[in-house]
C-alpha cells in the first residue's frame, strides 16, 4: 500500500475568491481540452462558471469551466465536471470507475490549500445510501480529492464531507449513475454529514474571481451526451477486420456495456428499495429518495 500512487499525478487545486478546494483530471477531450472532477460546492452549478486551477504535478496555472455538475442538499449529490478553456494534455488522465470499490485506496488534495503527499485510508463503511466513509477525518480544502484504487489505480471515490470525525464521499458509480439519469436522484443524507468549510487562503492570486454558487439541481451544457471520463468505456483495439463482423464497431460494445450496466442498476434499486434501513455503523437509510 502506497499514499504516493501513480494517480495522484493527475491532482489539481480549484481556486474560488475566498476558498480552495482540489480536483483531478480525469478526461480529455476530441478536441485536446483536460476534463477534472471536483464538488459542486467547490465549483458552483453554474454552467460556463470559470476557475482557476493549478496543477500541481507540472506546476502549470490553467482555467477550467463548469459543463456539468449535480447538487441536493438532501441526497447523496454533490459533483461537477470541468473542462479546460485551452488543450491541456500534458497530464493523462486518470479515469473514474463505475464499479464499487474495494480493497485498499488513497487520496490526495490540497488540505489547508497547500500540496501534501498523499493519504492512505481505511474503509469504515459503505453505507447503504451510497457514502463511502474511511479514516483518517477529512479536512477544509481537501473538497473534491480523488480517491484512487491501489489495485488499478483508478478513481472511485471523491472526498466531499467530514461525518463523525471521518471522511466521506461519494463513490464514482453513483455519479456515473446520476449522469446518465441527468438528475440528482438517489439515497438522502444520512444525518451528521459536513460538507467541509472552504479554506479561506492568503497569498494566492484571485483574479478577481467570486465565491461559487451551488444549488439544488443537476445542469449541464446542452452539447453533452457522454463524456470521456469513464474507465470502463475505454475500450482495447478490437481485433482485425478479418476477425470480426463488418458492422461491429468500439462504439457497439460502449453502448452495449452501458445498456447491461443500466439494466443491472434498474434491479440493484428495485431491490434495495424494498430492503431494511442500513446496516453498518447505523449510517445507512433505506430505499432511494427521488427528486431533489
Amino acid at each position: 500500500m502506497t499514499s504516493t500512487g501513480p494517480s495522484i499525478r493527475a491532482v489539481c487545486r480549484i481556486i474560488n475568491s475566498n476558498s480552495c478546494g482540489s480536483g483531478s483530471i480525469c478526461g480529455i477531450q476530441p478536441n485536446g481540452h483536460a476534463l477534472i472532477l471536483t464538488n459542486a460546492h467547490v465549483a458552483g452549478t453554474a454552467i460556463g462558471r470559470v476557475v482557476k486551477v493549478f496543477v500541481e504535478s507540472t506546476g502549470d496555472n490553467i482555467r477550467a469551466r463548469v459543463i456539468q455538475a449535480a447538487y441536493s442538499d438532501r441526497t447523496i449529490s454533490d459533483w461537477a465536471v470541468l473542462e479546460t478553456t485551452e488543450p491541456y494534455q500534458k497530464i493523462a488522465p486518470v479515469y473514474l470507475s463505475k464499479k464499487k470499490p474495494s480493497g485498499s485506496h488513497y487520496t490526495k488534495g490540497f488540505p489547508r490549500c497547500q500540496p501534501h503527499s498523499g493519504t492512505d485510508i481505511r474503509t469504515v463503511d459503505f453505507g447503504s445510501n451510497g457514502v463511502w466513509f474511511w479514516e483518517p477525518d477529512a479536512i477544509g480544502g481537501q473538497s473534491g480529492s480523488g480517491v484512487w484504487s491501489d489495485i488499478d489505480n483508478f478513481q472511485y471515490g471523491l472526498l466531499t464531507w467530514e461525518w463523525n470525525n471521518h471522511g466521506a464521499g461519494q463513490q464514482t458509480a453513483e455519479i456515473y449513475r446520476q449522469a446518465r439519469t441527468r438528475s440528482t436522484a438517489g439515497y438522502p443524507r444520512p444525518p451528521g454529514l459536513t460538507e467541509l468549510n472552504d479554506w479561506d487562503w492568503t497569498g494566492i492570486e484571485k483574479e478577481g474571481l467570486d465565491d461559487p454558487i451551488f444549488e439544488n439541481a443537476f445542469v449541464s451544457q446542452t452539447s453533452i451526451t457522454t463524456l470521456p471520463i469513464w474507465a470502463e468505456d475505454q475500450v482495447e483495439p478490437l481485433p482485425p477486420p478479418d476477425d470480426r463482423p463488418e458492422a461491429f464497431t468500439s462504439l457497439h460494445w460502449v453502448e452495449y456495456c452501458r445498456e447491461v450496466e443500466e439494466l443491472h442498476e434498474r434491479w440493484r434499486l428495485k431491490f434495495e428499495s424494498t430492503g431494511a434501513p442500513g446496516t453498518g455503523n447505523g449510517t445507512g437509510v433505506g430505499g432511494p429518495d427521488f427528486g431533489l
